[in-house]
């Protein structure tokens, strides 16, 4: 499985084959690339992975990539148990309902989550198509096809191995915020270094007190089951140790979830890492959102099955219809010989009727000369008998 993992001013690159790691790379970008977490040159961000993938020797096509949470809306609803269809709608009309911006301008997503036997959580994700839509060109570009695409604080949670955790990721140019309950993010937070921010300790205390802000804002609404500094804190990227030191959280190191080589840094991983989580062990883990937000217009059309019996059909029935087409011919075919030989046949029967008729009438002149004939037999016989004695008496007469 290959993962990606770009940020403002590097790619990161991870090759995984079932839980071991086989590559992992880093590729620096130059400023104004992306911004803000929003790729703003697609074209040379994209020849940018091309190079970093060539130089690995990586042929595969198919990657899990995370896309930046700045500017994403998050939101955790809780709905009665429905059947699929109306939970369906529910979700349609909670995402209409929580999203500050209309629908138009977001690709949402959203997965649900059996919580009890007559609720249900609905993990809401609202992106700007800006943001998506030069990711995927950049993929495009790239030659490569998103096999997953994941919002990154929602990777992240994956790196954490309680369900109650606070999951930090801490880069030069921006950080992530996320606070799982029971396994489910409840709060993601994804924000720029303001501008002016430059030295590590300063971007530290912008963590930190965005930090102190997401846990109060959860605590106000959640009195009795507050977040306290007893919590597990899972802390990553390149601010990530330094990071470490100064919360007053109880910090864990990030847990080897896959088998590494020697050398490699996890916490420059995190997102990588939680990209690869996501096949290597989809069930296992205490994080129980697998949320693929890439907007369905982009996602490889199913097989389509009805459409190929469709077709198949369509298909039988023309053959059918051409073998019953082919076989009327024959037989068509086969009448017009047939009328053919019946036509010379009665032409035949004709004539021998006509002639059957001739041989009629002129065997009835014959029975009428017959008869005629017999009229004279007598005389002639006496006629015959008369000239017999006349020749006997000349006879005497002249001897």
């Amino acid at each position: 499985m290959v993962t990606l993992d770009i940020e403002d001013n590097s790619i990161k690159l991870m090759v995984v084959n079932g839980r071991r790691v086989e590559t992992a790379a880093t590729l620096p970008l130059e400023s104004g690339l992306v911004h803000d977490g929003v790729i703003m040159d697609s074209s040379t961000v994209g020849r940018r992975i091309s190079e970093l993938m060539a130089a690995q020797h990586i042929a595969e096509k198919r990657v899990a990539v995370s896309i930046s949470g700045i500017h994403s809306i998050y939101r955790v609803v809780t709905v009665p148990r429905l059947s699929k269809k109306l939970l369906e709608e529910a979700a349609k009309r909670e995402m209409e309902r929580v999203m500050p911006v209309s629908l138009s301008e977001l690709y949402t997503s959203w997965q649900s989550i059996s919580t009890s036997d007559i609720d249900v959580t609905i993990c809401l994700v609202g992106l700007p198509r800006n943001t998506v839509d030069a990711t995927l060109d950049t993929l495009r570009v790239a030659g490569l096809l998103p096999d997953a695409l994941e919002v990154r604080p929602l990777t992240l949670v994956r790196v954490a191995d309680e369900r109650n955790a606070i999951v930090i990721n801490a880069q030069p140019t921006g950080f992530d915020i996320a606070v799982m309950i029971d396994g489910i993010p409840e709060l993601l937070r994804s924000l720029p270094f303001p501008a002016g921010t430059d030295s590590p300790d300063e971007k530290v205390a912008e963590v930190k007190e965005e930090l102190d802000r997401t846990i109060a804002f959860y605590n106000s609404s959640h009195k009795g089951a507050e977040i306290t500094f007893n919590m597990a804190a899972f802390v990553s990227g390149e601010l990530g140790q330094l990071l470490s030191q100064t919360l007053e959280h109880r910090v864990k190191p990030l847990p080897p979830l896959l088998s590494y080589g020697d050398g490699l840094d996890l916490r420059e991983y995190a997102t990588n890492i939680g990209l690869a989580l996501r096949q290597a062990r989809p069930e296992s883990g205490p994080a129980r959102v697998t949320l693929n937000v890439t907007p369905e217009v982009y996602m490889p059309k199913p097989f389509p099955v009805i459409q190929l019996a469709s077709w198949a059909f369509i298909v039988l029935a023309l053959a059918l219809l051409l073998l019953f087409g082919i076989s009327t011919m024959q037989s068509y075919s086969k009448t017009l010989t047939m009328q053919t030989q019946v036509a010379s046949a009665q032409a035949q029967v004709d004539l021998r009727r006509g002639t059957e008729a001739t041989i009629a009438q002129l065997q009835t002149q014959i029975n009428t000369a017959k008869s005629a004939a017999a009229t004279f037999t007598k005389p002639l016989a006496s006629s015959k008998a008369q000239r017999d004695k006349v020749n006997k008496d000349l006879s005497t007469v002249t001897s």
